[in-house]
């Protein structure tokens, strides 16, 4: 039986379907996405393959016309979205064998509808981590380029991970500092984290492509828990922090800024603080980022991660790519 790939628009059923996949991640959801086409400028597409009546697989796309071709792309560009691409649905319990011919129809079923419905003339793909297999793209002609992250697995407890770490974290970790210093999880601290990292990448001659409002809608729009900010202050005054996503059993570590100028190491502190909150919610991997930059991955692989791969699959016309200078902007 073939598989029927059809665009979901009720946003409640389709977080139904795609919070049943360990392979989902929070920008998997309808308001993160939602907020993503609206920040791109782009039309999101949220595609469903059925087997039957059994959903198989869920895919968000997202469609552009620049200039007089179209291109596609999950995730959009230029917001510091790491990964989106496709998840499986109700396929644990089939064998090897049915498992693979289910998930290849799927794809090439989403393929077959972006062709016929919108024609792209490049489409840009970065699978997330748990989207272990990526031969279907490259049967459908995609060029696949794999990509690096961190993930700490969080199940050994508190404990356990603290004696895997580096003894340089370890002690930045268990030091009494004589600084009064505090770390809450505060929605406060949206305007000051996204500041800070303005300002750090101005300072290294980057732009940074997100604002305050941009992640204040998704704060507010999301379900509650999945976007957490938390801030450090010492002696009262912001002193860096992080926003952190969460969805079910995983944790992705998605801006950071610390103040150089302050005497405590506020990124290690806060990476413990959240990790020992983390813990006790029951969220059992830690997505790090950075591994994919030289100087990010000497310092977070201090708290012994797992190196783990996704890619990033690409089709299309590169002439068309370059005439566009689009994806340059990727990071």
């Amino acid at each position: 039986m073939s598989i029927d790939i059809r665009s979901l628009d009720d946003p409640s059923a389709w977080n139904s379907l795609v919070t049943t996949s360990e392979m989902a991640t929070p920008f998997h959801l309808a308001e993160a996405l939602d907020v993503l086409a609206d920040e791109s400028n782009t039309t999101v597409h949220r595609l469903v393959g059925y087997k039957g009546q059994e959903p198989c697989g869920a895919f968000p796309v997202f469609t552009k016309e620049v200039g007089p071709i179209t291109v596609a792309f999950s995730p959009p560009p230029s917001l510091k979205v790491y990964y989106l691409g496709p998840v499986l649905l109700n396929v644990d319990k089939l064998k090897r064998r049915r498992r693979e011919l289910r998930h290849s129809r799927f794809l090439d079923g989403c393929v077959e509808w972006l062709d016929a419905e919108h024609s792209p003339a490049f489409t840009t793909v970065r699978t997330g981590p748990r989207y272990d297999d990526v031969r279907p793209f490259i049967w459908n002609d995609y060029e696949a380029t794999p990509r690096h992250t961190y993930v700490i697995d969080l199940e050994p407890g508190t404990d356990a991970l603290l004696e895997s770490f580096s003894s340089d974290a370890r002690r930045n970790i268990t030091t009494e500092y004589d600084v009064e210093y505090t770390i809450t999880e505060d929605q406060r601290g949206i305007e000051p984290l996204i500041r800070g990292a303005t300002e750090r990448h101005a300072e290294q001659g980057e732009s940074f492509p997100i604002d305050a409002a941009f992640m204040r809608r998704l704060f507010e729009e999301l379900p509650d828990g999945v976007v957490r900010p938390v801030v450090c202050r010492c002696d009262g005054e912001f002193a860096g922090g992080k926003i952190l996503l969460e969805l079910g059993d995983q944790a992705i570590d998605w801006i950071s800024v610390a103040d150089r100028d302050v005497e405590i190491p506020v990124t290690d502190l806060v990476d413990w603080w959240y990790i020992t909150q983390a813990v006790d919610r029951g969220v059992e991997s830690y997505d790090l980022a950075g591994a994919n930059n030289r100087r990010l991955s000497r310092y977070k692989s201090k708290f012994a991660p797992e190196l783990t791969t996704y890619y990033r699959a690409d089709r299309g016309s590169w002439p068309a790519l370059a005439a566009m200078k689009l994806y340059g902007k990727f990071r």
